[in-house]
């Protein structure tokens, strides 16, 4: 059968060189992500990815006549339906948290004189049943116009190109016997999978949300903290409960929103949005546990404070210490521990905000009180060259990137449920009553350090113990260590819900812009 349609098409002995160039060019998603362009695999299996879409080619991006001759002899759309083997699998795979809309489009990209594109056939195939035959025009055509796919959907498809039986022109002269294709796909913004709040300013889309009084979620916090600043006495909101909807994606992981929160930059007190990478994420790497320091409470010159603002901030391999001593941590490769910032990410980090240092005895005080303290400057004196405060002006010229603990009132603010009243009138040493911290969605069952130090011994800092109450104990010490940080004044929230959703679930988490 083959040999007679050769005979028949062919009267001269040619050789054709069939190319089919699968390319893409992809538009992001638009309003959450930046864009970005990576090609990765071996020749016959490739993976593109841009944006949040990944297109993944299992039979490799080009082919030539030299290793699929059977697949570019003249036949009808009947018989290349049989030829499996000439298919050329793509699968769409949505990796981000927003549903998209795409587009495929054949195009013709030759050069010299190439076989027309309305001469030859293409079939594309999606989960295995065709949804467009090609050719409609001699130009350019759409296969697939404005195709939605939901997050975290994959969509199979698959592409074959072949000569048309009825096809004369491979009698005309050589240079006009090349093939030359391009399928292009492009990802598409549909404005009705955003909310229309959904793109305001994060710091006042956090004041939007309905606070609560009991359960899980946000709570609307109002701070007396005597007379050592009178600005400090605006309204906070915090998420509170066992496991509130706070969930947000920020650096390709899921980190949590601890809630907006009064700082202090260099034009007075103000609001951000603070945020906390915990180790609670089922799949995503644990931080790890290291000194606070080798023999200081002081955060300005402590080695975590370097690490979390140098090796980890950059996406480096440097030095840490844990395990006892000095070691080599690697933020680069995201082998063992968690990778470090991206640019995308750095670039959302407020770098002017001012940790205030203030600390206290140890932690037999309440919520409010610690609040109180931490904002004052209550520490171990040093000889009068203590820091109060971590900022760029105070930081002693190095430069400062933005990166801390979480705060001990942190910790006891986040205590939600029928149980909150109660547990902010306990002191700080008594959460690990039931009734608090297990309705905290802060507490895990590590130790883990906190940013405040002792006033009372320059060794000692302030923790959440495995059993859930707030102490001090020696900086040399190896305890869990979640990084925490502000947003931007400018970053802003895309919620990725509509009425039936839920704010910042983990399964559809805020996603920042």
């Amino acid at each position: 059968m083959k040999d007679k349609k050769i005979g028949s098409v062919l009267k001269t002995e040619t050789k054709v060189i069939a190319y089919v160039v699968i390319c893409l060019v992809v538009i992001v998603l638009g309003i959450s992500y930046a864009l970005f362009f990576e090609v990765k695999g071996n020749e016959k299996n490739q993976i593109v990815k841009a944006g949040t879409l990944e297109f993944t080619y299992a039979n490799g991006s080009q082919i030539t006549n030299e290793n699929n001759s059977e697949c570019f002899i003249p036949m009808s759309e009947e018989e290349a339906l049989k030829h499996s083997e000439c298919e050329y699998k793509i699968s769409i795979t949505n990796t981000g948290t927003l549903p998209g809309n795409y587009n495929i489009n054949l195009n013709s990209d030759a050069v010299d004189k190439p076989m027309a594109l309305n001469k030859l056939k293409v079939i594309l195939k999606k989960e295995g049943q065709v949804v467009a035959d090609y050719p409609k025009d001699g130009t350019t055509t759409s296969l697939v116009s404005n195709e939605k796919i939901e997050a975290g959907n994959v969509i199979n498809y698959s592409v074959q190109v072949y000569v048309d039986a009825d096809n004369e022109l491979l009698n005309a002269d050589d240079d006009e016997k090349n093939i030359s294709i391009k399928i292009n796909g492009d990802a598409v913004v549909n404005d009705e999978n955003i909310n229309p709040v959904d793109t305001s300013l994060a710091i006042n889309y956090i004041k939007n949300i309905p606070t609560i009084e009991n359960g899980d979620g946000l709570y609307k916090v109002t701070h007396d903290v005597g007379e050592i600043d009178k600005g400090w006495n605006q309204e906070e909101y915090r998420y509170a409960g066992s496991n509130p909807n706070n969930y947000v994606s920020f650096n390709n992981e899921i980190w949590r929103i601890v809630g907006l929160v009064n700082v202090k930059t260099k034009r007075g007190i103000e609001q951000r949005i603070k945020i906390v990478r915990t180790n609670k994420v089922v799949g995503q790497k644990d931080f790890g546990s290291y000194y606070f320091d080798t023999d200081t409470n002081n955060w300005t010159t402590s080695t975590l404070k370097d690490m979390l603002n140098g090796i980890y901030y950059n996406s480096e391999i440097g030095d840490c210490y844990k395990n006892g001593g000095l070691n080599q941590c690697d933020f680069k490769t995201g082998e063992e521990l968690p990778k470090g910032l991206n640019l995308e990410s750095q670039s959302m980090v407020d770098k002017e905000v001012v940790w205030n240092l203030g600390g206290h005895i140890d932690s037999s005080l309440l919520s409010s009180v610690m609040y109180e303290k931490e904002r004052s400057i209550s520490l171990y004196n040093d000889d009068n060259i203590r820091q109060t405060e971590w900022s760029i002006t105070t930081d002693n010229g190095n430069k400062f990137n933005g990166v801390a603990l979480l705060y001990p009132s942190d910790y006891s603010y986040a205590v939600g449920g029928s149980v909150r009243n109660e547990c902010l009138r306990k002191i700080l040493y008594e959460y690990s009553s039931d009734t608090c911290y297990q309705n905290d969605w802060l507490y895990n069952n590590l130790t883990k350090w906190l940013l405040s130090p002792s006033s009372s011994d320059p060794n000692d800092a302030f923790l959440v113990a495995s059993e859930g109450y707030v102490y001090v104990n020696n900086s040399y010490n190896i305890y869990e260590v979640w990084p925490t940080l502000y947003l931007n004044s400018n970053v802003k929230i895309i919620a990725n819900l509509n009425s039936q959703q839920e704010y910042g679930s983990i399964d559809k988490p805020f996603i920042l812009g």
